[in-house]
């Protein structure tokens, strides 16, 4: 008995003298530091090469993963450009994701998880350009214009899941500058087909180097709506100026 009261005694004595616990290394950078690979020196900092598989406890209560000095009250460094080093096993292929109304981190490739907003910045007009909402169901585009003016085209519209089905399309553009511009407004119920590109008000040819589009797209099926908004404009003197951009808002 005495010499598990003296054993516990002892144990107490250490962390309460030592402060900072170290498993794998004499050399502790915070409250609690783990060295997976007893590659840690026994003076000085660690590199940040042997940082990379440390965990660490900061007296902030900070949470470390590849990093002995995080700035967050979770951070992981995977040390390698483009990776971030987390997985989640059940979110396989979540193109989005997104919290509930308890923060819990959830998949947002659903209709009814919230909104998504994916973009593209102006460029070259160019149909192989395609933007896609952000639960995968729908691609948009800028297709069939003229190959020197860039004008006379389409936004399409190509619907990636499900069959064919209604859907409701109002359609309002801004053409011109200043206060010459004009306001052009229309409202189609319309038939997609899966995985075909179809224009999304076939009436309305994209004809100036300055107009705006906003589509509404409900989804007669599924109750999607689509807020999504274009351009064409001409960045110089020339139709070398003309410039695309897309922003799909799926709500």
């Amino acid at each position: 008995m005495k010499k598990k009261v003296s054993l516990f005694a002892s144990v107490i004595f250490v962390c309460t003298v030592q402060a900072q616990i170290g498993i794998n290394t004499p050399n502790p950078q915070t409250e609690f530091h783990i060295d997976g690979a007893k590659d840690n020196p026994a003076t000085g900092a660690p590199t940040v090469a042997q940082q990379t598989n440390d965990v660490v406890v900061t007296q902030q209560g900070r949470l470390g993963v590849g990093t002995t000095a995080p700035t967050n009250n979770f951070e992981v460094n995977s040390r390698t450009t483009g990776v971030s080093g987390v997985k989640i096993t059940q979110l396989p292929s979540a193109t989005v994701l997104a919290t509930d109304a308890s923060g819990n981190v959830i998949s947002g490739t659903s209709e009814s998880s919230g909104v998504s907003v994916t973009k593209q910045r102006l460029i070259a007009p160019n149909s192989a350009v395609v933007l896609t909402t952000g639960s995968g169901n729908y691609s948009f585009r800028y297709a069939g214009y003229n190959a020197t003016t860039f004008l006379q085209g389409y936004w399409q519209i190509k619907v990636n899941t499900g069959v064919a089905r209604q859907f409701n399309v109002w359609d309002t553009e801004y053409a011109g500058a200043g206060g010459g511009s004009t306001v052009w407004q229309d409202r189609n119920v319309t038939t997609f087909t899966p995985n075909v590109w179809t224009a999304l008000n076939a009436a309305n040819v994209v004809g100036g180097s300055n107009e705006y589009n906003v589509y509404h797209v409900y989804d007669s099926s599924t109750g999607v709506i689509i807020r999504f908004t274009c351009t064409l404009s001409n960045m110089g003197s020339t139709a070398a100026g003309v410039r695309e951009s897309m922003i799909a808002e799926e709500f």
